[in-house]
């Protein structure tokens, strides 16, 4: 026997809890939206599955083209390619922890009883949200009893309630999934089946519940695949699926209150509504990004600073998002990132054909063909909503992927041990390295929720000093500098190169540009700050607080003539 094969277990072992512990967790902290919980939880999913990978002995060959796809957001941000190659690092970063995740979840889920129990922990992260979800759903529109004026439409512990239908969708087709293998394994219903098909239809009540339109259309398009999958070309065995898909729909749609109804009816009015006119305009911006750069995209994570250029309306809003994950990664990595992630649909489709083909536990199967409805419901939902940019939601589908793309035990996979330890240590550094980003996005949060100025310049400082590409950071500094110059050439300087920092680091950064063109105005810099006010303006024409600044401006410069 290998002596080391207990220390590769226990390693496996430990990653498999920590993975389990950020399934849990995950969803609570706002679907770890803000960035300290992002980049927290991204570092517990690199860690888990640097330590979840020294036990494999092969690396799934899904491994190939996750690993070009980072290697094409880093080559993005070395080649000068992004726009923003700060924010780019930063994605490429998160591109590692889940695509580490989908990897070792694929080399675990080699063993039935670890695939089982990775599905369990999905299960039970989605159950929790999904009761706390129905529990505040009676508060209004309020997160833990809290309300803002950004916070309309809140579900659970969601700010958006479609983050919150993306998640508990695809818990319910995987629920359902299980339900059906234990059913065909015993061919009865067994305890077992009818709890699983009783989580399904809580599951499904729940996400109803929230309201959204698209993750209904998204649900019904991922029991339809379930139903595909499980009929496997036969017609019969279909339209029965279809048939106790659309069952499952209406149930759902019968059990949730008559409000929820009146808001999912609301599909019928196409674009008349406000919410979908808003959508298919974003669309069309983020399609213009692509075709501006078609073949290598504005780099990955730099979507929020690349499309303000090309925005012609909704000045008022900043779009951080396209509403659509398929449309901002074709803007984001152009048809190169297309074309490696064609490369992992084939790969994964490939390690699910083997499972059904070969695998002759039910159950087994069941699990693989749920795993991959629920891929593909949270799929369709991305087309037009941004899920898998909530690193919960984006952790639970890294988990399903794995799921379902792992072959059988007997696939020779790629590399060797030596490759998985190359590349354990890699992702144990990356581990690291968001560990320390999740300090600096702590520290920055703390110090921008200081209130005297000078209290807020010293905070900032510290900050800055550990974690010097913190542009929001440069920014809100040299802002509380020139606000307390009082005409002191040495802070208006200090606040002119904080500014110019800003700007090294996003250097699309309409806002940041504003700032720097006041900034050497006090400075009696005016060629450099007219040359700063027109960049903002260019980098993004349609915001309404640059145009009133340019405004501005442009008097005060008269003024001083």
């Amino acid at each position: 026997m290998d002596e080391e094969a207990p220390v590769r277990l226990r390693a496996a072992g430990a990653g498999e809890a920590l993975l389990g512990a950020a399934l849990l967790l995950a969803p609570w902290p706002y679907g770890s939206a803000p960035d300290w919980a992002r980049y927290a939880l991204a570092g517990a999913a690199l860690l888990a599955s640097a330590l979840g990978l020294l036990g494999a002995g092969r690396l799934p060959a899904v491994a190939l083209p996750l690993g070009a796809l980072l290697a094409w957001g880093l080559l993005q941000a070395v080649l000068g390619i992004s726009v923003a190659p700060v924010s780019t690092v930063e994605a490429s970063l998160l591109v590692a922890a889940f695509g580490g995740t989908v990897v070792f979840a694929s080399a675990q889920a080699r063993s039935h009883r670890a695939a089982l129990r990775l599905a369990a922990l999905v299960l039970a992260a989605v159950g929790l949200q999904a009761a706390y979800g129905a529990y505040a759903a009676a508060g209004g529109p309020r997160v833990y009893g809290q309300t803002s004026e950004t916070t309309t439409m809140p579900f659970g512990s969601y700010v958006n309630h479609n983050h919150f239908a993306g998640l508990v969708g695809m818990g319910a087709v995987l629920a359902l999934s299980l339900a059906l293998g234990h059913a065909r394994r015993s061919r009865n219903l067994t305890p077992r089946a009818i709890a699983y098909g009783g989580l399904a239809l809580a599951f499904v009540a729940a996400h109803l519940a929230s309201r959204s339109r698209g993750g209904l259309l998204a649900l019904a398009a991922g029991l339809v695949v379930l139903a595909a999958l499980w009929a496997r070309g036969r017609g019969k065995r279909l339209a029965l699926g279809l048939a106790a898909a659309a069952a499952l729909v209406a149930f759902g749609v019968a059990a949730v209150p008559a409000k929820s109804r009146a808001r999912l009816a609301t599909l019928l009015e196409g674009t008349s509504d406000p919410s979908a006119r808003y959508r298919i305009d974003v669309f069309a911006y983020t399609l213009r990004l692509a075709a501006s750069r078609p073949l290598t995209g504005s780099g990955l994570g730099a979507y929020a600073d690349a499309v303000p250029a090309v925005k012609r309306a909704h000045g008022e809003v900043r779009v951080t998002h396209a509403e659509s994950d398929a449309l901002e990664f074709l803007a984001e990595g152009g048809l190169v990132g297309a074309a490696i992630l064609a490369w992992l649909a084939s790969v994964a489709a490939g390690g699910l054909r083997d499972r059904l083909a070969h695998g002759h536990d039910p159950l087994r199967q069941a699990l693989a063909m749920g795993a991959a409805a629920a891929v593909a419901t949270l799929l369709f939902h991305s087309l037009v909503d941004f899920n898998l940019r909530l690193p919960a939601n984006a952790l639970v589908f890294s988990v399903l992927l794995g799921l379902a793309a792992s072959p059988r035990e007997a696939e020779a996979g790629v590399g060797g041990r030596l490759s998985c330890a190359v590349v354990s240590v890699c992702l144990a550094a990356a581990a690291a390295t968001a560990a320390w980003r999740a300090q600096g996005a702590w520290m920055l949060d703390r110090a921008l929720d200081r209130r005297p100025p000078e209290v807020r310049i010293a905070a900032l400082d510290r900050a800055l000093r550990w974690h010097p590409y913190l542009a929001e950071g440069h920014r809100a500094r040299g802002v509380g500098l020139r606000a307390v110059a009082a005409g002191d050439p040495r802070r208006l300087a200090r606040a002119e190169a904080d500014l110019s920092r800003a700007v090294r680091l996003r250097p699309a950064w309409g806002e940041a540009w504003a700032e720097l063109a006041w900034t050497r105005l006090l400075g009696a810099d005016r060629d450099g700050a007219r040359s700063a006010m027109s960049r903002a303006v260019a980098m993004d024409p349609t915001h309404v607080a640059i145009r009133k600044s340019e405004a501005a401006f442009t008097e005060a410069l008269g003024a001083r003539k």
